[in-house]
């Protein structure tokens, strides 16, 4: 129980006081007095108010009314708790001039600590709990404290009492050994929500050969502002530093996951790592025949198989297997030019898919690049290059899509048919067509034609002759080479006259006349393959006729002569 002068106490003292002294009680001040300005510490501090203050003083009428200040100031209100300090007693009217000081001690103490404290929800905090965090350091020894729910100190808090979520106020007294008591101290104290736990699967596995790190880990949340840690400590709480996501996963390892929001974090929740091995169903393998050259023993597909592959596989494909893992297969059926894939399939372990390799067996067919056709070789003359000549009309039984190139190996500048001669020279250009073209297994077959470019024949250019009638005789016989260039290959071809008859040369002219003319000629060189005809002309014309003289000349005299005379007269 706090020890309080009560005001009739004080009244009784005060009227002593002034009867010893022989003042005159109608002299007595309105102003308060203080009759003891240091008094011993107050033991029960605890709600201890301005209106309490007033045990330690006496009314001179007017009131009591306690400051801060000697003079001036701001009084307080009478239910406004009292600390340890000086505080100055006045009357209501502010003005009694000197005021008396009281100087106020505790036995306890004020902790002079922040006492304010936050909590997250999941950490289900109590009254101890926060007595345990924030006020062991403040009680007194061998002392205890107590902690109100509200300013007049009426509900004791429990220790066991959770600290609800939100805000709340709570009131904090200190307690000596001697059960004295501080005053009280407010405390403000907040609960913040926490972020719901993650439920991530647990265990959790993974397969070795996707080699999987921190960021791989299923956190069972959305939110996301978590984190991994490797370790806990014993009060459950993450060790630092968080985990980076390319951290690397040990199997066996436990990894734990919380969600960190502004101010508070979920609970970590642990995750089992089990990390399976892949099993090993070896490397793919590759096989190409010929169909004509396929094997007629059995063998095993698994001696096909890279790498060391496991046992315990299967075989699935086009054909039955026997001998299990061993694959035994006879593959002397597949004639037919394709491909065919046989799988083994090792069952898988744990979470790591199931082990696949192949072995391929491709069959190629053995391709014919043919024999030379009758039209082999072809022969051109320059002029008679065609545009779009078919190679494959040089061919007979060929296979198609082989390659075609300018040469006798398959290795020569590749080309397409129909090919473009109209750029040859005079030359023998051998075409070589190829089938079974590496990487085909089957032996390569090649079948070179050839394309012959001859020159063209030169018959020369016509010089044509022209002759009057009666210079025929002198001109015959005609030799008709006169009538070209001499720019022909050789004089060894062949003339025709206007019918196309073969004629020999040199030739009688002097039958031809002025209504026979022109007479035309051809001259044609063959070089077995190609002609070539110059067309010559003999022209003949009227001969000139100078006439004969005038029986009689006509006789002028001197100065009588015609000034214009025609001549042509005289014939």
């Amino acid at each position: 129980m706090k020890t309080k002068p009560t005001r009739k106490n004080a009244v009784w003292s005060a009227f002593f006081y002034l009867l010893l002294f022989g003042i005159p009680f109608s002299g007595f001040s309105q102003c308060p007095t203080v009759t003891n300005s240091s008094p011993p510490p107050i033991c029960d501090a605890s709600g201890f108010t301005f209106n309490d203050l007033n045990a330690y003083a006496t009314d001179g009428g007017n009131g009591i009314v306690w400051y801060d200040t000697p003079s001036g100031g701001s009084p307080f209100n009478p239910n406004q708790l009292v600390q340890e300090g000086i505080y100055y007693a006045d009357d209501n009217t502010g003005t009694c001039g000197v005021r008396p000081t009281l100087t106020i001690d505790f036995t306890v103490n004020a902790s002079g600590q922040n006492l304010d404290q936050i909590y997250c929800s999941n950490e289900n905090a109590t009254v101890q709990t926060y007595i345990d965090d924030v006020l062991q350091g403040s009680i007194p020894p061998s002392g205890s404290v107590e902690i109100y729910y509200d300013l007049a100190l009426t509900s004791l808090a429990n220790p066991t009492d959770l600290i609800p979520v939100g805000a709340s106020n709570f009131y904090v007294v200190f307690v000596d050994s001697g059960s004295c008591k501080s005053q009280l101290e407010l405390a403000q104290l907040g609960v913040f929500s926490s972020p719901t736990d993650p439920t991530p699967a647990d265990p959790q596995a993974f397969c070795s050969d996707t080699n999987p790190t921190v960021g791989d880990l299923d956190p069972g949340t959305t939110n996301p502002n978590h984190s991994w840690y490797a370790n806990v400590d014993g009060n459950g709480d993450p060790i630092l530093p968080a985990l980076s996501a390319l951290t690397p996963l040990v199997d066996g390892n436990t990894y734990y996951v919380q969600i960190n929001d502004a101010f508070c974090e979920s609970n970590a929740i642990a995750v089992e790592v089990n990390i399976d091995i892949p099993v090993d169903p070896g490397t793919p393998g590759n096989l190409e025949y010929c169909n004509d050259s396929l094997p007629a023993a059995d063998f095993d597909l698994f001696d096909e198989l890279g790498g060391t592959p496991d046992t315990t596989g299967t075989w699935t494909g086009p054909l039955t297997t026997t001998n299990g893992h061993n694959g035994t297969v006879n593959i002397s059926s597949l004639t037919t030019p394709d491909t065919y894939t046989f799988t083994y399939t090792v069952p898988s372990l744990g979470v790591c898919p199931d082990g696949v390799a192949t072995v391929t067996i491709t069959v190629y067919e053995t391709l014919s690049s043919g024999t030379p056709s009758a039209l082999n070789p072809a022969s051109y003359c320059v002029a008679d290059l065609p545009p779009a000549f078919d190679l494959f009309s040089l061919l007979d039984n060929e296979d198609p899509n082989g390659l075609w190139t300018q040469g006798t190996t398959s290795s020569d500048p590749a080309v397409t048919s129909p090919i473009d001669l109209t750029a040859f020279t005079p030359g023998t250009y051998n075409f070589t067509y190829t089938q079974n073209l590496a990487p085909n297994p089957c032996p390569e077959e090649s079948t070179t034609v050839q394309v012959i470019v001859l020159q063209d024949p030169h018959a020369g250019n016509a010089i044509n002759a022209v002759f009057c009638e009666n210079d025929l005789m002198a001109n015959s016989p005609y030799d008709l080479f006169d009538a070209l260039d001499n720019t022909q290959d050789n004089n060894s071809g062949t003339w025709t006259d206007a019918s196309n008859t073969v004629i020999s040369n040199p030739i009688d002219i002097t039958g031809f006349n002025l209504a026979g003319s022109p007479y035309l000629f051809n001259y044609t060189i063959d070089n077995g393959t190609c002609t070539d005809t110059e067309q010559i002309s003999i022209t003949i014309e009227d001969a000139p006729e100078s006439g004969t003289p005038v029986a009689s000349f006509p006789d002028y005299c001197e100065g009588s002569a015609p000034s214009s005379f025609d001549l042509f007269d005289l014939l």
